[in-house]
């Protein structure tokens, strides 16, 4: 009966001392790793331009409009991102997706062969769309302009 009394009353003690321990002051040796990292972060805010700060700013904000469940989607999404292979990472990166490489070319062939009016004109509605539909409006146009062009020959 006492060892059933004293295992609730110990681990109560524990508890205390683990409260009272975490309401101290940490000790000065294990500031300095953070204070390490902080500066770190720091020193690089401090060469980020304003419209990059601005921009950081923005996703700093959506990250806290997210609700748990999706911040753990993306969490994860970021995972599975970090587990492709490096060329898929750069066409992520570039905005390619999953697209083939004959619609890589043929947009850059479409856009070095277009007009300056005509690039802008893409690109500022390119820049208009939500990221999801960026690929499929890309998709169209190389497709589109890949057609005409086996018309021609």
């Amino acid at each position: 009966m006492k060892t059933k009394m004293l295992l609730p009353i110990g681990f109560a003690g524990l508890l205390l001392a683990a409260w009272l321990h975490a309401a101290e002051p940490a000790p000065a040796a294990a500031r300095p790793a953070v204070d390490v990292k902080e500066m770190a972060a720091v020193e690089q805010f401090l060469g980020l331009s304003d419209s990059d700060l601005e921009q950081m700013q923005q996703v700093i904000a959506r990250i806290r409009a997210m609700k748990p469940e999706e911040r753990a989607a993306l969490r994860a999404e970021i995972a599975r991102y970090r587990q492709l292979p490096d060329p898929q990472r750069q066409q992520l990166r570039q905005g390619w997706g999953w697209m083939p490489r004959e619609i890589q070319d043929g947009w850059r062939e479409m856009m070095q062969g277009a007009t300056p009016e005509r690039r802008t004109e893409i690109q500022n509605k390119m820049q208009s769309l939500p990221p999801e539909e960026k690929m499929t409006y890309r998709r169209q146009l190389v497709e589109e302009y890949l057609k005409a062009k086996a018309a021609k020959k």
